[in-house]
């Protein structure tokens, strides 16, 4: 009797399994297209692959092997966000300064940056940067 509860239990956990998996994705530029242009908007790679109407992970990097030109357009947008990112970092660096008049132990009035908006400016080129950092192929496949 304990062996048939443990066999169907084996089948029950089998049949979900096989119920969770996706559906296999063949390779089309129309697909390949469309995780291009995700990325470049700035999606990562893990959450495009989450929708289920796009493959898996081990999918598209099998993909990337084996299809030269998706391989290059996939160099390609992720190079153009990398620019999108550090052009980013370089507006807000120059949009963020703000200037605040101090007055001095003699008196006078001076300039100097308000330095709440200094830390917080730091800290977000700083997440650019790493960002985009992240983003830089270890080797071009090119």
């Amino acid at each position: 009797m304990g062996c048939n509860k443990a066999a169907s239990g084996r089948e029950a956990k089998e049949s979900m399994k096989k119920a969770s998996r996706r559906r296999e994705h063949y390779y089309t530029p129309e697909i390949a297209h469309s995780i291009c242009e995700r990325l470049l908007e700035g999606e990562p790679l893990r959450q495009i692959c989450q929708d289920p109407n796009m493959p898996a992970r081990s999918t598209i990097f099998l993909w990337l092997e084996r299809h030269k030109e998706f391989a290059r357009w996939y160099i390609l947008a992720k190079q153009l966000l990398i620019d999108d990112l550090m052009a980013e970092a370089r507006e807000f660096a120059v949009d963020v300064i703000d200037w605040i008049d101090r007055g001095g132990a003699d008196g006078k009035k001076c300039r100097v940056f308000k330095p709440e908006n200094v830390r917080q400016s730091e800290l977000k080129i700083s997440a650019l940067r790493s960002r985009a950092a992240k983003l830089m192929p270890k080797k071009s496949r090119i």
